[in-house]
């Protein structure tokens, strides 16, 4: 049985991440770590909203491609005692991994897409 514990984070992408940045940092959102832009113009940011995190995302490709998505993803922190428990329980239930599992540097995670093709992380935390 799937036993999500609680929504780790959400995923956003933003158009203009310094803009985006000043916003969720105006009510005092912490910003813990920023990468980018890198060559192509892409950037990431991590900020701490209580318990959880709001990831930050901003590549030029998805503005030009006129991308309306604005929800990344979103986790859900799992009771599971590994990824191993993880992946046999999806198989059980017939959910199809999108993508991993992925190394984190907290645990391991990966990826499944709802029905309506939102994606959904699920992580084992070490």
């Amino acid at each position: 049985m799937l036993r999500p514990k609680a929504l780790d984070h959400v995923g956003l992408v933003v158009t203009d991440m310094d803009r985006s940045l000043r916003f969720y940092e105006a009510p005092g959102l912490e910003l813990l770590r920023r990468k980018g832009p890198d060559a192509k113009g892409v950037s990431t940011a991590v900020l701490r909203a209580g318990g959880q995190e709001i990831n930050v995302f901003s590549d030029p490709a998805f503005v030009a491609a006129g991308k309306g998505e604005r929800i990344h993803h979103f986790c859900f922190a799992m009771d599971a005692a590994d990824i191993a428990e993880l992946l046999a329980a999806l198989r059980q239930a017939g959910i199809e991994i999108a993508k991993g599992p992925i190394e984190r540097r907290d645990g391991t995670s990966l990826f499944v897409s709802d029905p309506d093709g939102i994606r959904v992380e699920l992580s084992v935390k070490r």
